[in-house]
């Protein structure tokens, strides 16, 4: 009896580069548009409350590998002390001063850290897709080699 595994290792890879352009379109996203932008927000030296408060604001929705619910001790801080806090002065419409850079820094850190897991997640998939073309050629030359 004569196996043919193609269509399996074939399905395998699609599937495997689908996520890795789904994850790498989110992280290079923010790694090139979101990232810099936010960087310059908090880098500006005018009107630091209005640059402040947008860049809160982006970054009060993190990137999907830089989640503020995950148990590390880091994430602990940011979910404790840095968003109720920067949430009840977005809330109350307070002004932002040079000493919340701090804690926008620390969302940024954060933000990047996601990126870069982001980053390794699709050279991981890349790798699985290139493993799985690799054996759809193999089962496709011996296959056709049987007959």
């Amino acid at each position: 009896m004569k196996i043919n595994d193609t269509k399996l290792y074939l399905f395998f890879s699609i599937t495997t580069l689908v996520i890795a352009l789904i994850i790498g379109s989110i992280t290079y996203y923010s790694k090139l548009v979101v990232e810099p932008r936010v960087e310059k927000l908090i880098a500006a030296e005018g009107n630091v409350s209005e640059n402040y408060r947008i860049a809160y604001s982006i970054l009060r929705n993190p990137q999907m590998f830089a989640d503020y619910e995950n148990f590390d001790r880091e994430s602990i801080w940011i979910k404790n002390v840095i968003i109720p806090y920067m949430d009840d002065k977005a809330f109350h419409s307070r002004s932002y001063t040079p000493d919340e850079k701090v804690y926008l820094e620390a969302l940024m850190k954060r933000r990047k850290q996601g990126s870069d897991l982001g980053r390794n997640t699709v050279v991981f998939f890349t790798i699985l897709t290139l493993l799985g073309l690799g054996f759809y050629l193999y089962e496709r030359k011996k296959v056709n080699a049987q007959g």
